[in-house]
């Protein structure tokens, strides 16, 4: 014992007297019994363990439960403000599709149907003007009455060649491309389902076995 004592306290570079004072003050902090030093360091260092291994999992429990509130919290704020913002958009062009309606039956009621109405009553109005002309043109001539279904007829016909004739040249002009379909835009019917999380740790469930 006395080559083990001398050997460590050189070993240390100390004295063999502050070695001594050292261990005996070690021994007496700590409370351990030197006869058996090996067995209460080694219980002693084990229960240090595992309560810093305790102390570890609750706080990392304590950190997860944080950060999942985080993170629900943000969530919840996120889908709140898009659903305000989808809300808003929505309601903007449901404005804008019903000025729309309001101006097209705007426009219907105040400008086309009284135009196809104009449109119709000139018709027939020419039609009548012309029926005179070629009536008051066969009395001229000293035609009959009779022949005025074969001047009719032959004046209908010049004039469905003059529409035919006028109308391609206008659509030359006046040519409007059809319009083409927007490609729908793939919008996903749910969202797509998060990764499963394993549940949050206890601090029950961070004690170690006995």
């Amino acid at each position: 014992m006395d080559l083990l004592f001398t050997a460590h306290a050189k070993k240390l570079k100390l004295s063999k007297t502050k070695y001594a004072s050292a261990a005996i003050a070690y021994f007496a902090e700590n409370r351990l019994d030197p006869t058996k030093a090996a067995a209460q360091s080694f219980a002693h260092v084990t229960k240090t363990v595992a309560q810093e291994a305790r102390s570890i999992r609750v706080q990392n429990v304590d950190i997860g439960n944080r950060l999942i509130s985080i993170l629900r919290n943000w969530e919840k704020s996120l889908y709140g403000f898009l659903q305000q913002q989808q809300g808003g958009t929505l309601n903007y062009l449901e404005q804008i599709e019903s000025d729309i309606l309001r101006h097209q039956v705007s426009v219907e009621t105040n400008y086309l149907a009284p135009m196809v109405e104009m449109l119709v009553k000139s018709n027939i109005e020419t039609y009548i003007a012309r029926v005179l002309v070629e009536r008051t043109n066969l009395r001229v001539q000293n035609k009959e009455q009779t022949e005025w279904a074969g001047v009719n007829k032959g004046l209908n016909d010049d004039r469905d060649q003059q529409v035919v004739v006028q109308m391609r040249e206008f659509i030359k002009t006046n040519n409007v491309p059809a319009p083409s379909l927007a490609a729908k835009p793939q919008v996903p019917v749910l969202p797509p389902k998060a990764p499963a999380t394993p549940a949050a740790a206890t601090p029950d469930a961070a004690v170690p076995p006995q």
